[in-house]
């Protein structure tokens, strides 16, 4: 429930600040992400605070390698306990997936314009290396 203990219903806790005694989740953005979303309902009054546990699902680990590579792995995706498996992928399609993951979370038209622009100068020039 997000609650925290001895002070239900009036003080909450998410992301990092967040200790599950039963079933303790990684310090992950997506279990933040999904927390706020579940502690959004709650506080906007479309669900009670004590009407149903906060789930976590797993959406799976993505990472960008470098040099045009990346790694998915989908082996736990779901609620815990409804685990489906989805294959490894690696390599172009995996980068091209986590990009896509990543430009597509971000809030701002100014983002959603950068950050291609910033990889295609990385993919044209190469990485800034430069210190100052």
């Amino acid at each position: 429930y997000l609650r925290v203990k001895g002070h239900e219903g009036s003080i909450w806790a998410i992301g990092d600040a967040a200790v599950c005694d039963t079933e303790p989740h990684a310090q992950l953005a997506q279990v933040a992400r999904q927390q706020g979303l579940y502690l959004a309902d709650v506080l906007s009054g479309k669900q009670k605070d004590d009407e149903k546990p906060f789930k976590f699902f797993n959406l799976g680990s993505m990472a960008s390698l470098g040099e045009m590579k990346g790694i998915y792995d989908g082996s736990n995706v779901g609620v815990k306990g409804m685990e489906v498996s989805v294959p490894r992928i690696k390599g172009l399609v995996a980068l091209l997936m986590w990009r896509f993951a990543y430009w597509g979370r971000q809030t701002s038209i100014e983002n959603k314009f950068l950050i291609p622009m910033h990889w295609l100068k990385s993919f044209l020039f190469g990485r800034d290396v430069s210190r100052f």
